[in-house]
């Protein structure tokens, strides 16, 4: 777990932190600067000062399902877990960090719950595991099946699965491979599954570091290992230590400063923090190879100190790949200091979401505003700008991160982008702190950057009699939507900041007495995406590019077409013999897919043709 020392300039009030938080994070509150959260030219369709906004309702439904109740209220230190998936039937598994106690914590566990398409089952009473553990990521298993990962304080990664989702009795394991010598354990993994069936398991997980009763490995204090089962789960390969991640490049690396996704053959993740860089790692070979990109690179990779202030990661980061299997990350803003007392300051008051793809060369390593919104890099920000002049002595803290923080992202098979965070609100609990809430962004990806709605930013947990008192934090998002809403999984209670992580801190700013946390399901329904700058009318038969292209096996065409009726594809070579051909009859409207087998085709060009009545559309397909 992070520990943090903080210091209040202002109030000359010297504070101390401790708790299950990774060993890299050592930060110090700071003197407040205002200047920083002023609104300043953003990336929109009309650019422009933005304006301060009102948190005002979005929704008017009071029905948002509970998941589960718990009394432990840290759902990570800084990037979130995958902790929901939406089935294609539109059932959802779900899970969370979960206790009853409010010390101690003894029962400390996964609260897992299922949703049957219509409710939830009951609340849960216990924890899926045997042992005391958190920081759970939950991913579909096998045809039918579901998974959770987790980690025990001595260093035990644990994995619960069951063949059939929402039912049967769970079996549980700790993961049978070796740690490395030298290793004590592995902590606060990251996990995917991938394959036809879910039955590739890819995981990463932080070495104990020395703050946690482990030891240096390799000559880090806290290294990134990777390991995979390409069996289900029935063998593991051993843990290693990926090139470029290695203590040439860093000192240390921190426990949640990182999150991890897959699709098909295509392995990513992210890792970042103020300490060291926001890189990429990506694999296009189910983990065999891999290959790192730095998005922004920081100073203090290998130590070092520097009294002056510099913008910087937060720590809290998300990923998501798109349809043609690029990397698109975003992550918090947050403004620290390097003083060479072997802590670093924050500033509370900082703010934004940096947005960055493939497409587009390391950024700027100012991170100025300005410079990022000249690149289109600028995702999210603080929806009321008066939120960043909340009096100092009630702004609440979450570990270092900014005001907008604890990002996540999704990308659907319409290239629609979706950036969910919490962010600082003007509103207050019964103490005077100020309440945090779920924060939306739509776009479309266009060419190598996104096209944002005009929108701006939506309070996703705007709706007044259920939200408008509570603090709403720690957003997951399904990595799969439906065609017409993204789900959310999120927490919420009535107090501004953390019990877990204040309690016994001296001068802590948040929630002071335990409460009931409530696992809430939310579905934030998709907006209609059109921009100031191009209003035309939503095209009424479309299809996407072949994914993954280049192909080896099966490969995914994704049709959306406005009216019901029958589709048929067909693939043809550069002859216009036609070699495949399928028909879909009395298919509904919304987005469909074709799959195309294409190791039933030789290496080389081929097209394919989908119609719909007298539309039709062509794109080409190259087949390894």
């Amino acid at each position: 777990m992070k520990n943090f020392l903080f210091l209040v300039l202002a109030l000359g009030i010297t504070l101390s932190m401790f708790g299950q938080n990774g060993g890299l994070k050592q930060k110090q509150a700071t003197k407040f600067v205002p200047a920083l959260a002023n609104p300043i030219k953003i990336d929109l369709p009309v650019v422009g000062e933005l304006p301060v906004n009102n948190n005002v309702s979005s929704k008017s439904i009071n029905d948002d399902p509970v998941s589960s109740v718990t009394r432990y209220d840290q759902q990570t230190n800084s990037s979130m877990q995958d902790r929901l998936y939406l089935y294609p039937d539109l059932t959802l598994g779900t899970a969370a960090t979960w206790s009853t106690q409010d010390v101690a914590y003894t029962d400390r566990g996964t609260g897992y719950n299922y949703f049957d398409g219509t409710a939830f089952g009951p609340l849960p009473t216990a924890s899926i595991e045997n042992v005391r553990v958190g920081w759970p990521s939950y991913h579909p298993f096998g045809p039918t099946g579901e998974l959770v990962i987790t980690h025990e304080a001595a260093g035990n990664l644990v994995m619960n699965t069951r063949t059939v989702k929402g039912t049967g009795s769970w079996t549980e394991q700790i993961l049978p491979n070796a740690v490395p010598s030298g290793v004590v354990g592995m902590l606060w993994p990251r996990a995917v599954t991938t394959g036809t069936n879910h039955t590739n398991i890819h995981i990463i997980a932080l070495t104990m570091p020395t703050g946690n009763g482990g030891a240096l490995y390799n000559g880090m204090d806290g290294a990134l290992l990777y390991c995979r089962s390409i069996d289900g789960g029935v063998t593991f390969s051993p843990w290693i230590q990926l090139p470029g991640i290695t203590s040439a490049e860093y000192t240390a690396l921190g426990g949640d400063d990182y999150i991890f996704t897959g699709k098909g053959d295509t392995l990513a993740f992210v890792v970042g923090s103020g300490l060291v860089d926001e890189f990429l790692m990506k694999s296009t070979d189910n983990g065999t190879t891999w290959t790192k990109t730095v998005i922004w690179h920081s100073l203090y990779n290998l130590g070092g100190s520097s009294p002056a202030w510099f913008n910087c990661p937060d720590g809290s980061s998300a990923i998501a790949l798109d349809n043609q299997g690029f990397a698109h990350v975003v992550f918090g803003l947050q403004y620290d200091s390097a003083p060479g007392t072997g802590t670093f300051y924050y500033n509370r008051t900082a703010n934004g979401i940096a947005y960055w793809n493939e497409h587009m060369p390391m950024m700027d390593q100012s991170l100025d505003w300005n410079i990022l919104a000249s690149h289109h890099q600028i995702g999210g920000f603080l929806k009321d700008t008066n939120a960043a002049y909340w009096p100092i002595g009630n702004m609440t803290m979450f570990n270092g991160m900014s005001l907008t923080s604890f990002p996540q992202l999704v990308i659907d098979n319409r290239d629609k982008i979706f950036l969910i965070f919490a962010g600082a609100t003007t509103l207050a609990d019964a103490n005077g702190n100020n309440l945090r809430h779920i924060f939306g962004r739509d776009g479309t990806l266009s060419g190598d950057t996104v096209k944002w709605s005009n929108d701006t930013i939506v309070d996703i947990t705007g709706d007044w009699i259920q939200y408008n008192f509570s603090e709403c934090m720690y957003p997951s998002v399904s990595r799969t939507t439906d065609p017409n809403n993204v789900y959310i999984l999120f927490q919420k209670d009535d107090y501004g900041g953390s019990y877990v992580q204040g309690v016994g801190a001296s001068g802590w700013i948040g929630q002071s007495t335990p409460s009931d946390n409530f696992i809430t399901l939310l579905k934030w329904q998709k907006p209609i995406m059109v921009s100031v700058n191009d209003k035309h009318e939503k095209p009424t038969f479309s299809i996407g590019q072949n994914y993954p292209n280049p192909a080896a096996g099966l490969t995914k065409v994704n049709v959306y077409m406005q009216n019901s009726g029958d589709l048929s594809l067909k693939v043809t070579n550069l002859t216009g013999q036609t070699l495949m051909s399928m028909e879909k009859t009395n298919i509904l409207a919304g987005v469909n897919e074709f799959v195309i087998d294409a190791s039933q085709l030789s290496s080389g060009i081929y097209f394919y043709t989908v119609k719909q009545g007298d539309k039709s559309i062509t794109k080409k397909m190259i087949v390894q």
